[in-house]
């Protein structure tokens, strides 16, 4: 006959004890629940313990509309136009559209012949390609190209040169920033050709008044000749615009061609903005890899060791 111990049936001890079954199934509750949390972290953990990517979208660069079909006489120069909103840090390239290699990148020539060039001003969207003395091998297809991890966007353009040189219609056009933002350069670029020979000069008028150079206004000009092409350029620069800058600027050749354009000084402060970065769909992810995962599956183990350290605390007083 085997004897039970006394103590098992006594009130307050053993079985009997339920203040002490009811701490340790709380204790056991707390631990399945701990180790569960703890076998969900570790999986974080062997899976790299991404957490959700959060994406906000910029604008993804498109051309503006510019004509796709240009004709010049033999020797002109030749100017094919390409502008494009939101470029972002991206490039801008020219090349011919049966050719593999590329006349620019950005403003730098990637040919050895100098004829070819770049015209763009800072903040401008014009990345206009220009070809002085053209002849007729000038002509094909040519592509502008928006450079970008993702993909390259093309505008395709046309260039038609005649072979005939002996008259050509005179012409004269405006282009630079027609709405620079207040204290940013403001540049304009007057070109104008001549039947025969080009035109001996240039003025420029903003609504209506002749404007002068002026070194304590920072306005400037700059001449260009090009006797083969029977072109003048002028180009206009004041390094730091107002808002009294906003007008109509003409430019006016010694043989009386003129043109004009509107100017809208924006009041805005464009340095103090930063450009979104690299891709038409930039993205910025929140990856906290492995230091988040870390960071959980260490608060489930503080956690885990405190309530451990609780139960051992309220055992030891349920004896005394």
């Amino acid at each position: 006959m085997t004897c039970t111990p006394y103590w098992i049936f006594k009130p307050g001890y053993g079985v009997w004890n339920t203040s002490y079954n009811g701490t340790m199934t709380r204790f056991v509750r707390t631990v399945i629940t701990l180790l569960l949390l703890l076998l969900i972290g570790t999986a974080m953990l062997a899976k790299g313990g991404r957490v959700k990517d959060f994406r906000y979208s910029t604008p993804a660069p498109r051309f503006l509309q510019t004509e796709d079909t240009y004709t010049y006489h033999k020797g002109e120069r030749a100017i094919l136009y390409c502008s494009v909103k939101n470029l972002g840090t991206k490039t801008v390239s020219w090349r011919r559209a049966n050719e593999s290699y590329f006349l620019t990148i950005g403003t730098l020539p990637m040919t050895s012949d100098p004829r070819f060039e770049v015209a763009h001003i800072e903040d401008s969207p014009d990345w206009n390609m220009m070809i002085s003395n053209v002849t007729t091998t000038d002509s094909g297809m040519y592509e502008c190209q928006i450079s970008s991890r993702d993909r390259y966007l093309r505008k395709e353009v046309f260039l038609h040169v005649k072979d005939e040189f002996s008259y050509a219609e005179p012409r004269i056009t405006i282009t630079g920033s027609l709405h620079p933002d207040r204290g940013t350069q403001l540049l304009l670029m007057c070109n104008a050709s001549g039947a025969i020979t080009p035109p001996e000069s240039i003025d420029w008028f903003k609504d209506g008044i002749k404007i002068v150079p002026d070194g304590q206004k920072k306005v400037e000009m700059r001449k260009k000749l090009s006797i083969n092409s029977r072109t003048i350029t002028s180009i206009l620069t004041k390094s730091s615009t107002e808002m009294t800058d906003t007008g109509t600027y003409s430019c006016r050749t010694s043989d009386l061609q003129v043109t004009s354009v509107k100017v809208n000084v924006l009041n805005t402060n464009k340095k103090s903005q930063k450009r979104e970065p690299d891709d038409a769909k930039a993205s910025y992810t929140l990856d906290s890899g492995s230091s988040a995962s870390q960071m959980s599956t260490s608060l489930i183990l503080v956690s885990f060791c405190l309530t451990l350290v609780a139960f051992v605390r309220n055992a030891a007083l349920d004896t005394y």
